[in-house]
């Protein structure tokens, strides 16, 4: 498969995507964050800020769909890491899975803050938790159902379906009156990240896994389809279904809350965004220009631990903060600072893949 390595069967541009969506919270998001201010009356400065940001509660923007491609890329992989274990007994793949799970949550522990177990104080749900059970729960299915596509695809439909039927019926589609509200009350315990609710809670898991799901079939589908063009317009044409449908069903897009229609609509931009990528880098054989954004799409976990670790934008002020004050405004100083400290935030990650470390569970 052209772009793919035979023995691993690696993506590129699969890295290249990941990457992409990694460097977003790594450090793009500040420096737009930063140079809007220089801008704010120009309409393009404007629309990035916007985008770059959550949308308050329904609706859609590139920034709220950041978190759910790491989920859809996730769904993806595992499809490829499947196909190397082939010949590994199913209970050893499903027990690297809940392995893989455990040890994600664990690392959400400590990502969320201290590890202290008190029950009134500690934040128990989290991104890397979500990522890593919805990923099992899919993963097992996948294992279950022998990897064909319809079967994935029968599930998706029940546990979205489910999924909306239990939001519309069982609550208002508001913070504190929705029914993911309700079960994080009931089976969330500890502190919940928005209040009222958790957008990594319990039933949020469902709605991931089903978004998981849809990107295990993208991997099913690149698999499948031996023509590299016919391959990526199918999945184009499969992303724009998506993101229609997730327009088109009469639910809000909430991200708090992953209602259906969000996760179609974040599983269509991802399978949009995979296509032109697979089209540029591993049909046209456009490699070299992506290289920045695959140093870190093959060690977003690193990547993500570290920047909750270190605080790059103190750090580059620190370094060089004096430096800027000799002849820069202010604003141009918070510039210059955002910029120096992403670079720090990427160097990190090309100083391990220049020694070939690649951390991953």
């Amino acid at each position: 498969m052209p772009g793919m390595e035979t023995g691993s069967a690696r993506l590129t541009s699969l890295d290249a995507l990941r990457g992409m969506d990694m460097l977003t919270i790594l450090g793009i998001d500040a420096l737009v964050y930063s140079i809007y201010p220089l801008f704010s009356g120009n309409e393009f400065w404007q629309e990035a800020r916007a985008q770059l940001g959550h949308a308050p509660w329904a609706g859609l923007r590139l920034y709220d769909c950041v978190f759910p491609l790491f989920v859809f890329i996730a769904g993806m992989s595992m499809c490829f890491s499947q196909l190397r274990q082939m010949d590994s007994p199913g209970w050893r793949v499903l027990r690297k899975l809940w392995t893989r799970a455990a040890l994600l949550v664990i690392l959400g522990f400590f990502i969320n803050g201290n590890i202290s177990w008190d029950l009134q104080h500690m934040r128990f749900a989290s991104v890397l938790g979500l990522i890593g059970l919805s990923c099992a729960f899919a993963g097992s299915f996948s294992l279950l159902c022998g990897g064909r596509i319809w079967a994935s695809l029968v599930l998706v439909t029940l546990l979205l379906t489910g999924v909306g039927v239990a939001q519309y019926a069982g609550g208002d589609f508001s913070p504190g009156g929705c029914f993911n509200a309700k079960v994080d009350a009931l089976l969330c315990p500890g502190v919940l990240h928005s209040g009222s609710y958790d957008p990594e809670g319990p039933f949020c898991i469902i709605s991931a896994t089903a978004l998981c799901l849809l990107g295990y079939c993208g991997g099913r589908l690149f698999l499948n389809i031996a023509n590299p063009v016919l391959r990526a317009l199918t999945m184009l044409a499969a992303g724009v279904i998506l993101f229609a449908a997730g327009q088109l069903i009469p639910l809000p897009i909430i991200k708090g809350i992953w209602t259906p229609t969000f996760v179609l609509s974040c599983a269509g931009i991802g399978a949009v965004l995979l296509s032109v990528l697979h089209l540029l880098i591993d049909v046209a054989g456009l490699q070299k220009w992506c290289m920045p954004f695959r140093v870190v799409g093959l060690n977003a976990l690193a990547a993500y631990m570290v920047i909750h670790i270190v605080n790059f934008q103190a750090l580059s002020a620190r370094l060089l903060g004096g430096t800027w004050g000799l002849f820069l405004s202010p604003d141009w100083q918070r510039v210059a600072n955002a910029a120096v400290a992403l670079l720090l935030a990427w160097w990190f990650c090309y100083f391990l893949y220049r020694k070939r470390v690649f951390i991953k569970l």
